[in-house]
């Protein structure tokens, strides 16, 4: 018991305690950092959602505002339209209508009255200023030029302007509505509602229910028609404010709302909406967008203070668990440590070392119990592993025995087998592991009858090998009575199903070889082909089965063939250890893998054949795990040099 190896004593910065409290310490921090993590997500998500929602909330109230004053505005302009067109009133009723409707309605700045070019009147501008009614005609025709009568004009289509500057009126930037209207499908002229653009801004500012961002409202080429930061109205867009301050999210800003798309978008601090997040929306009726800022830090403002809160409470729990678990580990550690010391003495192979017992708590105590119970179950496994490894050795020595045994039931190879001038024979036998399920044998069974067999037992080890002895027995006793393949083979057919070995299930290949005709009789029983190489490298294989393999089923037929055997012709057996070859890509070498070897064979006697065949399967299965007992029997008959020789 001196080869047992000490262990080593803990250090103070080992210790139960020490391990517990970094154990708990590190868990504790994973679980700190893991949970202000999903907090920050969470709560931001949850955050992001919500004032998303209040932001969408927001510009969908300002522009159902604004899309409804726009479409009083197209309703009134529709309105006079038809009565304009469809009803016969004088200029002076049409001026009265349209004074009634600039008195009665605030969101309408002023009204334009352009005649067709034909009637050779001017536009007629109409505007109130303190409740009291004003009408200016356009003595400049490069009105004609302008948008709002330009577009209407060559389209057809009513038209809402981009900010313009009314200076025939009150001289203050408008957005206008214009209408064409026709007369037997001439045009005959155009009105024209202006909206003032102050009003427009004063309905983005004013009334806002959520106190969370700035408004703003771009026009369809990006320009800013509505800002809190009146210097940056009608004097800067999007796209010119992402090249000043180069932040390319203002250019991307510009682009979707320009598009008529809807979205949320992150701009960076560089510019005038500074670190903010914008919801954005186009107008229903214009080519307008309408969207929100909403600062970053103040989105944030709520979750860094849950951050904080939550960081205090995890400190502080940590300490209190921290202390508390070190003042426990500590009382623990001191009856573990003596266990250690027990443990250690036990090691070196003192079985009768005193194990301390200790009731500090119901764990220990049982823990101190359990180490007793080892010593003692130690003790007595250590005495019948004595007794064991006595056993194994010994059987170890029966197994090795039984090899040798097995080897030398095996024919001994010689260049001419009992003297035999018309024959060489040469085999293999390399079983898997100590004893195998493998066989070849030969054997004469008179002087003109050469019998041969080549056997492999389902399974391995002890039984496979004695079942593999009982064939080598078996066949050359019953041969002399019998010396037909098929014969001999059922006769041991029915000895394997008598005696109902475990391992009773035998493929085999036997033939008889008559010397004086060069006949061969030969029959396979469940076992893999074998192939016959002539004298000009030619190759032969027969895949002829006779019967199932024996030892399964009493009293079957078993059929054979006979192969006129000519000058030259190497016979080439093996078991399905060889085919069934694996490399280290999990393929099998198979019956064409085989081929191929003999075919590239060079050799010219059955012992470099037999060498040369067993060198390329081990080379080809190199690096696999897979084995299995692999047998090859090669004879050649009334070879050249044979012939010559006699």
């Amino acid at each position: 018991m001196k080869n047992f190896i000490p262990m080593p004593q803990n250090k103070e910065e080992h210790s139960l305690t020490y391990q517990l409290i970094s154990f708990i310490f590190s868990v504790m921090l994973v679980i700190f950092f893991c949970s202000i993590l999903a907090t920050r997500t969470i709560y931001s998500k949850v955050m992001f959602k919500s004032q998303l929602n209040n932001m969408r909330h927001l510009v969908h109230e300002r522009i159902y505002l604004i899309d409804g004053i726009m479409d009083k505005v197209e309703t009134l302009a529709r309105t006079s339209q038809d009565l304009i067109v469809n009803h016969d009133l004088s200029p002076e009723e049409i001026e009265r209508y349209l004074q009634t409707l600039l008195t009665e309605n605030n969101q309408i700045h002023s009204i334009c009255l352009a005649d067709g070019f034909d009637s050779g009147a001017n536009p007629q501008v109409m505007y109130t200023v303190r409740q009291r009614f004003h009408s200016r005609e356009i003595i400049n025709t490069d009105y004609r030029y302008q948008d709002w009568f330009q577009i209407p004009y060559l389209t057809g289509e009513p038209y809402w302007s981009e900010p313009w500057v009314d200076e025939e009126g009150k001289g203050e930037m408008v957005i206008s509505f214009s209408i064409p209207f026709y007369t037997t499908g001439k045009f005959n002229g155009l009105l024209r509602f202006d909206i003032e653009l102050k009003y427009i801004q004063g309905l983005m500012t004013n009334n806002i229910n959520f106190k969370i961002g700035n408004n703003f409202i771009v026009s369809s080429t990006g320009t800013l028609v509505a800002h809190p930061d009146q210097r940056l109205v009608m004097n800067q867009s999007l796209f010119s404010l992402s090249q000043e301050f180069n932040e390319d999210s203002l250019a991307k800003l510009g682009t979707a709302m320009t598009s008529g798309k809807n979205g949320f978008i992150k701009i960076g601090p560089n510019s005038p909406f500074k670190d903010s997040w914008i919801y954005y929306q186009p107008l229903v009726r214009n080519h307008w967008s309408v969207g929100i800022a909403l600062d970053e830090e103040y989105l944030m403002k709520d979750i860094n203070l849950i951050l904080f809160i939550q960081t205090v409470t995890y400190i502080l729990m940590f300490l209190t668990i921290s202390m508390v678990i070190y003042f426990r580990t500590k009382s623990v550690s001191r009856p573990l440590k003596a266990l250690v010391e027990a443990a250690d003495r036990i090691g070196s192979g003192d079985f009768n070392f005193h194990i301390p017992q200790s009731r500090s708590s119901q764990e220990i105590a049982a823990l101190s119990q359990s180490f007793s119970t080892m010593q003692a179950s130690l003790k007595e496994y250590i005495d019948k592993l004595r007794v064991t490894i006595e056993e194994k050795n010994k059987i170890r020595g029966d197994v090795i025995y039984a090899s040798e045994i097995q080897t030398k039931l095996v024919p001994e190879n010689t260049i001419h087998p009992f003297g035999i001038r018309d024959l060489r024979v040469y085999g293999i036998l390399e079983p898997a592991g100590d004893i195998g399920g493998d066989l070849y044998h030969y054997f004469l069974i008179d002087e003109y009858h050469f019998c041969f067999v080549v056997a492999d037992v389902l399974g391995k080890g002890i039984i496979a090998a004695m079942a593999m002895t009982m064939v080598s027995t078996f066949l050359p006793s019953i041969a002399p009575f019998y010396k037909r393949s098929s014969t001999m083979l059922k006769e041991l057919n029915n000895f394997l199903c008598r005696n109902n070995l475990e391992s009773n299930f035998v493929t085999a290949i036997l033939g008889v070889i008559d010397l004086r005709s060069g006949e061969m009789e030969y029959s396979n029983c469940g076992h893999v082909p074998f192939f016959i190489r002539k004298i000009d490298q030619s190759l032969h294989k027969y895949n002829e089965t006779h019967s199932t393999a024996l030892g399964v089923f009493e009293n079957i037929d078993i059929g054979h063939d006979v192969i006129k055997l000519d000058i030259g012709d190497e016979m080439i057996l093996f078991t399905d250890g060889v085919t069934d070859a694996m490399n280290i890509n999990d393929e099998f070498l198979g019956i064409r893998g085989l081929q191929e070897i003999i075919n590239n064979l060079s050799t010219t006697t059955p012992e470099d054949t037999a060498h040369q065949i067993l060198k390329e399967v081990h080379d080809f299965a190199r690096g696999s795990s897979h084995v299995d007992d692999i047998t090859i029997l090669v004879m050649d008959y009334k070879h050249p040099g044979g012939v010559l020789h006699s």
